[in-house]
């Protein structure tokens, strides 16, 4: 079952034809799930089976630059990943340092688009004082950014 309509996906297609400049690695952890059942944390996934069939529409919006890989966070525990589903954004060989856990859907899948897009041109599309102040940092920083469907 489609996650966005046929209109949606031909508006992507077209997008990303037009602003997808490289490739892009798109990173999906998930576990088996258990549908709408909600379970301990660690058990199942409620929303993985929607995360993975948004993932592939993405992936299929321009399957000459978007590869996705599906990981089993059950069956790969080096995956380091503790929520799913979490989707990871990443240049070729690059070290993925964009990601959404949860479902992104409704606002948030408008940002996974841009961050694509972003990784795609190596243009992280902040300002050069902002570039020079990141340069100075003297140690790895980790920002998370919470959103709620309100």
């Amino acid at each position: 079952m489609a996650i966005l309509s046929e209109g949606v996906r031909e508006q992507l297609r077209a997008r990303f034809a037009e602003r997808l400049r490289g490739p892009v690695e798109l990173t999906l952890y998930t576990r088996p799930g258990s549908g709408r059942l909600i379970l301990p944390s660690g058990v199942g996934c409620a929303t993985c089976d929607e995360a993975r069939e948004l993932a592939e529409e993405l992936r299929d919006a321009a399957p000459d630059k978007v590869s996705l890989e599906i990981v089993d966070v059950s069956a790969t525990p080096d995956a380091n990943v503790t929520e799913v589903p979490t989707l990871r954004v990443a240049a070729p060989g690059g070290d993925p340092r964009i990601a959404w856990q949860g479902l992104p859907g409704g606002f948030e899948f408008a940002t996974v688009v841009d961050a694509m897009e972003r990784v795609s041109a190596a243009d992280p599309g902040l300002s050069e004082q902002t570039l020079a102040w990141l340069e100075r940092l003297q140690a790895d920083l980790e920002v998370m950014v919470f959103a709620t469907p309100t």
